[in-house]
Formats: structure tokens, sequence, C-alpha cells
């Protein structure tokens, strides 16, 4: 808590070359005197990352104990992020539990809005039904933490509409992200159209741009000599907020300079050629699934250069839809035989296979490793990395694979958050579980977790989606 007196009124500006004016940051020294406050941060990215069909619950839980564990074969690609990562164990999909259509898609629906399905005319293969009723916690938060950047999110898939929901439009089945109630946002799914959306004008170097880039250099440069002025005037509190404040100026001033000096240039490892990373249908909405590793690749790399370039500072990387029905003919079973089926086909509709789940689970974290190893090589202006300035939600929209459960679904956080998120937690939530593959009594509803992003990013609510699934943040997490 934060006790002031009144030295410094919120109005107070900067003023950088030809009269520009910069605001400061919220300081201690601009309260009301003898009030008491609470210090807010606010973490700067937000990233979800989605793999369908659930997870092996008794290979997703690690071994040892919540402050001291160790990640399994499954998740192990995953271990040199521990320091970041915190694994909540003892939530369930409780809004599943209402709305139209099958587990997949009220699963698809609920997972980031907490809200049900709406009715509707859409065939799910178990009920009609309409889009989730509410916006998605990404879309919540880039209003906040984009506002006036190029985009306000960016949504990637790689293996995108696919089973019921073959066709390339939104479905309940393939549609996790969402504007409002009953307004899908569907994600990029072209390569080569993504880039040219993208990074059609970064990296240009005209006279113009560098013109401009060295008067708001002048306006930076000048804004900078007058903070340290004032710093040395403020309390010990109010200088370490103004550090930060001014390093968020200097990241600013760094990236100006990498869209001119290439450092944020657009990557070059995209193919243009049209098709190159289509696949072919095999019939019944299940697609070869050969270009769908190389394709995420690069879909992966654009989320990470369009938020080290500033694009937007929300990003969604969804690697299928619910059904994921495209061949894994890149992967190879415990056996060393190649994998012949599609991943639905491994969790029931060819029979429960764990061994080969395990395989797919674990293909999916080194993805996820991938990214985290990307965003981790850029360091930013203050110093830290972009992963260190990032909060990477981990999700799926089911438990078990072959039954479809909802109980003790698997949520991950990775990343610093800006400082505001601990890492090398496994949070659990309940009395212990039966077996290792046995969910945990006296869960939680999953909106909990969504309202306690909220609350990382500086939103002050206690319930977000459906009021009747939500009681509140999870203790300890934030």
């Amino acid at each position: 808590m934060i006790h002031s007196k009144n030295r410094i009124t919120r109005r107070t500006l900067l003023r950088g070359t030809g009269g520009v004016a910069v605001g400061l940051p919220f300081l201690s020294a601009m309260l009301t005197p003898r009030t008491t406050h609470a210090q807010a941060t606010t973490a700067t990215r937000f990233i979800v990352f989605f793999n369908p069909g659930g997870t092996l619950l008794d290979k997703w839980r690690p071994t040892g104990t919540s402050a001291s564990f160790t990640l399994q074969k499954m998740l192990s690609p995953l271990a040199p992020y521990q320091d970041q990562m915190t694994l909540i164990d003892g939530v369930d999909l409780k809004i599943g539990n209402i709305g139209a259509a099958g587990p997949h898609a009220r699963g698809m629906a609920g997972i980031l809005t907490g809200q049900q399905l709406l009715p509707g005319k859409f065939d799910t293969n178990a009920g009609l039904a309409g889009f989730a009723d509410g916006p998605s916690i990404d879309q919540v938060i880039a209003a906040k933490i984009s506002a006036g950047l190029k985009f306000k999110s960016l949504e990637f898939s790689a293996g995108w509409s696919t089973g019921i929901a073959a066709g390339g439009m939104p479905h309940p089945s393939n549609q996790l992200t969402y504007a409002g109630s009953n307004m899908p946002i569907p994600p990029a799914t072209d390569p080569a159209n993504t880039w040219k959306r993208l990074f059609s004008d970064v990296g240009q170097t005209g006279q113009q741009q560098q013109a401009q880039l060295t008067w708001n250099r002048s306006i930076l440069d000048s804004v900078s000599s007058q903070y340290k002025a004032l710093s040395s005037k403020l309390g010990a509190e109010d200088r370490m907020k103004l550090d930060a404040h001014l390093a968020m100026i200097q990241d600013a001033q760094a990236r100006l300079g990498a869209a001119v000096s290439g450092t944020c240039a657009a990557p070059t490892d995209v193919n243009q050629t049209p098709g190159y990373y289509e696949d072919g249908d095999s019939g019944g909405g299940i697609f070869k699934g050969v270009m769908v590793p190389a394709k995420g690749d690069v879909m992966q790399e654009m989320l990470v250069i369009a938020l080290a370039c500033g694009l937007t500072n929300v990003a969604t990387m969804q690697w299928s839809d619910s059904e994921a029905k495209f061949l894994l003919t890149f992967l190879k079973n415990t056996d060393g035989s190649v994998l012949q089926d599609n991943h639905h086909g491994y969790q029931h509709d060819g029979g429960f296979q764990p061994g080969a789940l395990e395989v797919i689970y674990n293909w999916y974290a080194q993805k996820l490793a991938s990214l985290l190893a990307r965003m981790k090589a850029i360091t930013e202006g203050n110093g830290k990395t972009l992963l260190d300035n990032s909060v990477i939600l981990y999700i799926t929209e089911l438990q078990k694979p072959d039954t479809h459960d909802q109980h003790n679904i698997p949520i991950v956080l990775i990343g610093g958050g800006g400082g505001v998120l601990k890492g090398n937690r496994w949070i659990q939530i309940g009395s212990a579980p039966a077996s290792a593959g046995a969910p945990r009594s006296g869960a939680k509803p999953h909106n909990n977790v969504l309202v306690s992003i909220l609350n990382l990013f500086g939103f002050p609510q206690t319930t977000f989606g459906h009021p009747m699934y939500c009681t509140g943040p999870i203790a300890g997490l934030v």
C-alpha cells in the first residue's frame, strides 16, 4: 500500500521537441495527502497457445511437490522454462455443463469466454448450436494493452477448419476467440497473405521514414533529460516508477531504431508461392497434414516478430480446431512406426490410444517451447526479454481425450508478465486425486483463472464470464 503527500499534479507534462507533451506515470506524489492506494503493475503482452483434444492427466501432472517438481516426458520440452511456469491443477470447465452442442464445441466456446454457446443452426455432431455468448479474455485485455497499435490482436492457426467444421468459416467447433457475444474472430490461416497484411510496410527506410524517426528521437531524447531532473526530487518509490516509465520510453525509442535498422525486419522464410502451404483433403474433412508443421512454424515466427515490432500486444496461436482432423504422418509412435491417423482418431474414433496421444501432446509442447525460445531470444528496451514481459496462457478445450470429460482441465501460465507473475509453481486446488489420472475433488470453476488473468493485467474485476460459474480469483495466483 502507498501513503503519500500531494506534491505533483496529475496534469504534469514533460515537453519534448516542438512542444510535444508526454505524460508522467501515476506517482505517489500525485495522490491526495494521507490517502492510501494499492500499487498496480501491468503485464505488457498476452499470448494464448491452444492445442486441441485435452491431455493425459497422469502424464501432465509433474512428479514431486508444489514447490519442487519435475515435468514428465510429455511436457519435458517446457522444462527450460519451468522457472517461469505455473501449472494450475484443479479447475473444471464448469461452463461446459450448459448450452447446446457437445463437449468439443462447448469447450471451444467456454475456454476463453467463460460463457455458453448460444442456440443456433450449426451442426456439431451433438446437436445444433450458435457461437459463444460473450467476448474472449484476450479481446478484453487487448482493448487495454493494444490501444493505439496497428492491430488490436492477431490470431494465427496452422491446422484450422477440419472435420465437421471444414470449409474455412467460423463454426462452434473451431472458434476460440470472440469480440463479443455471437462475434467470432477466425484466425489467419494463409502465411503468405498474413505476411503481406503484417509486414508489407515494416523495414522500409525511405527518406520520409528517416525524417520521422529523427523527429521522434529528438522528442524522446529531450523528454528523457527532463525525467532525470524530476527524478532527483522524488522519493525512492516514485523514482522506481519513473525509471520504469523512462525505460518504456527508451524501449519505444529502440523500437523506432529497430524498424529502420532492420532488427525489426519482416521474416524472410515465409514462402510466397500461392497455395504452397495448402494440404489436400483426404476425404471426410480429414486433411493430409503434411504442411502443418512448416505452416505453424512460420505462423509462430510472424507472431513473435509482430509482438517485437510493436504491431500488437495480444496474439493467439491456435494450432487446430477441436477435432484436429489432419493426418499426423510427420510423427512417429513410440515403436518407431509412422502415425497414420489424425488426432481425433487416436482419441476415440479409432479407439483410445494413450501411447500415440503422448507423442502428439509432446509434439505440441515442442512447438510451444519453440515459441518461448523465440521470445526469450529478444531483449527489449528495459533489458528484459519478450518472454519476461509476457503472459502465455497454454490451454485446451477438454481434459480426457476419450470421454471428453472437462473436469480438471490442464491450464499453464508461462512468462514473467512484466514482473507480476511468479514461476516454478504447481498450484493444486482441492483434495488430492484418487489416482494419478483422476480429477481433484473440490475443484474451482475455470472462470476463476480467467478473472485472475484479468487481475494480472490490472483489471479490478472479481468475476468474468457466466456469473454462475465464477467464484473469484484463484488464491495465490496473482
